[in-house]
């Protein structure tokens, strides 16, 4: 068969985008990655707070707000970000990249979009935006500087404003529609720890480095009053407790295209639980592989690009991979921020990379894959229990060091504090402390007390009873059945103690 030549084009024509298409950008966002868009916002406009807050009706979420104290807008600059065929000129170290998140990310959970801001010597400015006029051209409207005044004024925020923005979403539609208040209140609780866990992850660096302060919040819009704020704190998928892998971490150097990019080899210890492990619930499968950092922004949280394939034995090989602005073309960014795709280039350059004692990615894999084996082995585990703070005599602290190893990184106080009657005890995970109901105080330690290292007996096996609610998020179904199960029967045996001592409680 004679050979045929390649068809040639003979003219060729602009195909504009039909309008419609701009409303399936960000349509693959979670309600956590629209949020990280929007605090990447802030953090480029300079935020040195961020506030994220639940507007509640009751046990019901009814609206959602980004607040900030960040160099805020103008008139044209908010309608620059308001608008969709206009990319906004980053700076270098910029976390933003593709000029749309705050109309994607919104829009992806809500269908409204209201923002108000106020930039220093400027009126302030309000625009809101809905989602219905997207597909036949985004329609943009705007209020009057008395109501962004008004707005900004009443933001309620514990860091002053001078300069700031608002984003808020309305009628948000990847909230839980239960009637249930009890639904509600669960559906809210674990959406906040979703967030704190989400945010204090991909913006772990930033947070380390103390740029940023971080909360997160609920608001009654009834009763025009906050809830108490949960700091959003830094989880580092590297920061384990002592050694790995012998020989590890480790620089390969990634040479592509003449430019040189450093990915940094770990090995976790396999003895290590702590939360920079699970990151928010996550298994050690789903953790395992490249992280992808921009601009200390991390933007994949695992994941092979191609290069492996995920697998149970390799669950203690972790990568951390910086972007460089050269490197950058070898990359495609999800939009979300949420993982990244390599070009043949750099995964080429990965699968030749060597380290200075020549290793590669494949025998880094393998040294990984050993770490899993040793693991399995039969040999004594190391003891893991909480380590106490406050509240317990210090002979019961040396015993708990000589005896365990910590299984995370902070010290928990124990405290009494008035709690519900049908409370024994409380974990507050945020301020790292076990509350015990001071109720019950008399009868718990068996006679009337003010000493603050009372009941070493009950308060060191309650840490250990609640060993596994001090790591990670503490949610999960199986923790909640345990708590309500030892809720009651600690509360029957202080019933109980009581009964017999006949010793009168805080509330009698």
């Amino acid at each position: 068969m004679a050979s045929m030549s390649a068809p040639q084009p003979i003219g060729s024509r602009v195909a504009p985008p039909d309008p419609s298409i701009t409303s399936a950008i960000g349509r693959h966002h979670t309600l956590a990655s629209a949020v990280a868009d929007l605090v990447d916002n802030s953090v480029d406009c300079g935020a040195a707070h961020v506030l994220v807050r639940f507007l509640m009706r009751g046990a019901r979420p009814v609206g959602l707000r980004v607040i900030d104290d960040a160099s805020g807008m103008d008139s044209a600059g908010i309608d620059n970000a308001m608008t969709y065929a206009r990319k906004r000129d980053y700076r270098g170290g910029d976390l933003g990249h593709f000029g749309i998140g705050l109309k994607a990310a919104s829009l992806s959970q809500a269908n409204t979009l209201i923002v108000w801001s106020r930039r220093y010597g400027s009126p302030p400015v309000g625009r809101r935006l809905r989602r219905e006029t997207i597909d036949t051209g985004p329609v943009v409207e705007e209020f009057s500087v008395a109501d962004a005044t008004d707005h900004l004024a009443d933001a309620q925020v514990g860091f002053p404003m001078k300069s700031g923005t608002i984003v808020e979403w309305q009628d948000v539609q990847t909230f839980l529609t239960s009637s249930s208040d009890v639904e509600q209140r669960m559906w809210t609780n674990e959406t906040v720890q979703t967030l704190v866990n989400h945010l204090g992850l991909v913006l772990h660096r930033i947070l380390e480095r103390g740029d940023l302060t971080l909360v997160i919040d609920t608001f009654d819009v009834e009763l025009n009053f906050p809830g108490p704020p949960r700091p959003v704190r830094p989880i580092d998928p590297f920061a384990h407790r002592g050694a790995g892998r012998p020989g590890y971490p480790k620089d390969l150097p990634v040479v592509v295209g003449g430019v040189t990019g450093v990915a940094r080899l770990h090995i976790w210890p396999h003895h290590d639980k702590s939360m920079g492990l699970v990151q928010g619930g996550r298994s050690e499968s789903e953790s395992q592989g490249l992280y992808i950092y921009r601009n200390d922004r991390l933007l994949q949280t695992g994941g092979w690009n191609g290069l492996a394939t995920p697998s149970t034995d390799l669950g203690y090989a972790r990568v951390a991979f910086d972007l460089s602005v050269e490197l950058e073309r070898h990359v495609t960014i999800n939009p979300e921020k949420v993982g990244t795709t390599f070009d043949d280039e750099l995964r080429s350059a990965f699968v030749h990379a060597r380290t200075a004692d020549n290793t590669t990615l494949e025998s880094f894999r393998e040294d990984a894959r050993r770490a899993e084996k040793v693991s399995k082995q039969r040999v004594a585990s190391p003891i893991e229990a909480p380590m106490p703070g406050d509240g317990l005599p210090v002979s019961v602290k040396v015993a708990f060091a000589t005896h365990t190893e910590p299984n995370d990184g902070y010290l928990i106080d124990i405290r009494w504090s008035l709690l519900p009657a049908d409370q024994i005890y409380a974990i507050d995970l945020d301020d790292h402390r076990l509350v015990l109901n001071a109720r019950y105080r008399s009868a718990i330690v068996g006679h009337p007390s003010l000493d603050i290292d009372d009941a070493p007996l009950v308060k060191s096996l309650l840490l250990l009873l609640l060993e596994d609610h001090f790591v990670g998020t503490g949610g999960g179904a199986k923790k909640k059945r345990e708590n309500v199960a030892w809720q009651a029967i600690l509360l029957a045996a202080v019933h109980e103690q009581h009964a017999q001592g006949k010793v009168t409680t805080h509330d009698e």
